[in-house]
């Protein structure tokens, strides 16, 4: 899984970004890429039979189950584990209780219970007891090293789990008893869906910024990307990591005390790490150092409990990959789900039930909007133009018209007039400030919804919900050996290009972004990207 996020998708940040803000002294004799190697890295697990680890040492996938602390940091280790599991826990709380209080007032709006509110009362500890100890099972406490996406997941696995418990509990009662109760149900568990991962992620935003939570965490490599992995959990904090410093080589990087974050010489490391009391280590090793990685992490870290050995060879680490572990090669697997029958069942039925939720409760928008076009400049309401579908087939995205008339005989004509930007059209196939935009079409492209007609073409197959950036024969060649990989799945309306910076990032960025998509898709994904839509269209990022 990942070591980041909105692995995002948004955390697929190269750690080569990184390196040369944290160490500026490295030397020639720093082991070689291997293409783009050394930017990325790769968490792999550690087999106990290779470790020669004792009996009490156990392989937990993706990480080495060490011997615990010695006594005195056992407590240490004990109290550090509620500092950051009592957040999370009180933000799963706060949940329930926001969930059964919107239960209880739409109840009394609605049906006029007798008495819901003691109900509710009653309910409530059983709930949250099972709902606590069912999040415990799945991991979600201390809920270290989980990205959004699996922690979506998971809350959705204990929720669902949580509500059937609960509707077995159903006892009859008087008249309408099953509406009522069944109304309380639904409503609180989809709040709760709704919500959950919202109230986590504000709780790991506030406690990320405090210096009591999160695991204390010791990175060790043996050249500067040792600092670039350093510096990207620091970045990233709210996965429970709290990284306090580097054992590396300092003859390698001519490092010293004085260097910022520099803790120690690698024969240092055993008593680094119990002096800074660190429980979890990050173990970055180099291209040449194959099999000698697990006597290293035994004989430096033999006293962490919890260590990540990661690789450059082979990508940056995320949560959609699984690892695998043989008895002479470590490695990863990648699920290409959308090529597979069943996944592409269960994305065309969420597409539908988006869809059509959206197209009914969004009429009303569509009618105000269709009058304003009609209104404000003389053309059709809705504008269709060809796109690249699956299979390399074409088919019209339909648009509410943001522009004036014959916009394309116009475009031609202002860049025959404005020569400079020939290139910005060339790169990204529209204009910052285009002339041709109207200025009701200039505030729907700011609130992006002159793409709501595209809703029609979800309901029609030729569209996804989620998926890669629909794009036009012009910009094929611009998608190269990828170009394959886009024509296996359906264009999306929004997807990991629009939370990314949408018109900010470069092209061969939302090319990455799309390809990143397709390797990695899963439900959870398009939950996730669903939601940062929603965020990213209210704060207008990167609209034009």
């Amino acid at each position: 899984m990942s070591l980041s996020e909105d692995l995002a998708p948004s955390g697929s940040a190269s750690i080569a970004e990184t390196h040369d803000q944290a160490v500026d002294a490295t030397v020639d004799s720093s082991p070689p890429a291997a293409g783009d190697a050394d930017s990325h890295i790769l968490l792999r697990g550690t087999r106990r039979s290779q470790l020669g680890m004792p009996k009490y040492s156990e392989r937990i996938r993706g990480r080495v189950r060490m011997p615990e602390p010695r006594e005195d940091g056992s407590r240490a280790y004990l109290r550090q584990l509620t500092l950051t599991t009592l957040p999370l826990l009180a933000a799963d709380l706060l949940l329930l209780v926001f969930a059964v209080s919107v239960c209880t007032l739409l109840g009394l709006q609605w049906l006029n219970p007798a008495d819901p509110t003691s109900r509710a009362i009653v309910w409530f500890p059983a709930i949250a007891i099972s709902f606590v100890l069912i999040n415990g099972v799945l991991g979600l406490y201390p809920g270290t090293r989980l990205g959004m996406v699996d922690e979506i997941r998971r809350l959705t696995i204990s929720l669902t789990i949580v509500a059937l418990i609960t509707a077995a509990r159903l006892r009859p009662g008087g008249a309408g008893w099953l509406v009522e109760r069944l109304f309380f149900l639904t409503t609180g568990y989809g709040v709760a869906v709704l919500f959950a991962p919202m109230f986590r992620s504000m709780m790991r935003r506030l406690c990320s910024q405090t210096r009591w939570w999160g695991f204390p965490t010791l990175v060790c490599g043996h050249d500067a990307t040792a600092f670039g992995v350093h510096q990207w959990l620091s970045d990233n904090r709210r996965l429970g990591l709290r990284p306090i410093g580097v054992v590396t080589d300092p003859r390698v990087l001519e490092l010293d005390e004085n260097t910022t974050d520099f803790l120690g010489a690698w024969e240092d490391a055993r008593t680094v790490a119990a002096q800074q009391h660190a429980y979890w280590a990050v173990y970055v090793d180099s291209l040449d150092e194959g099999a000698h990685v697990t006597d290293a992490v035994e004989k430096y870290l033999g006293n962490v409990p919890h260590v990540f050995v990661v690789s450059k060879l082979t990508g940056i680490p995320d949560h959609w990959n699984r690892h695998e572990m043989d008895e002479s090669l470590s490695g990863f697997q990648i699920d290409q789900h959308l090529q597979l029958p069943v996944p592409k069942m269960v994305k065309r039925g969420m597409d539908l039930a988006v869809a059509s939720l959206a197209g009914i409760v969004l009429s009303p928008v569509f009618l105000a909007l269709s009058i304003a076009v009609k209104l404000t400049s003389p053309g059709a309401v809705f504008y269709g133009h060809e796109r690249v579908g699956r299979g390399n087939t074409r088919f019209k995205a339909w648009k509410f018209r943001t522009m004036v008339a014959d916009a394309d005989k116009a475009i031609h004509d202002y860049l025959e007039k404005h020569p400079e930007l020939h290139e910005e059209w060339e790169r990204d196939h529209k204009l910052k400030n285009d002339p041709r935009v109207t200025a009701l079409g200039k505030w729907m492209r700011k609130w992006s919804i002159d793409e709501l007609p595209q809703i029609w073409n979800v309901l029609r197959g030729e569209m996804s919900t989620v998926g890669p950036r629909p794009i036009v024969d012009a910009e094929i060649a611009k998608y190269g050996e990828h170009f394959e990989t886009f024509c296996n799945v359906l264009p999306g309306m929004t997807g990991l290009w629009q939370v990314c910076g949408r018109n900010d990032t470069t092209y061969e960025e939302r090319v990455q972004l799309d390809v990143y998509y397709v390797h990695h898709w899963s439900p959870w994904l398009d939950v996730y990207l669903l939601a940062r839509t929603v965020r990213t269209v209210l704060f207008t990022r990167g609209a034009y």
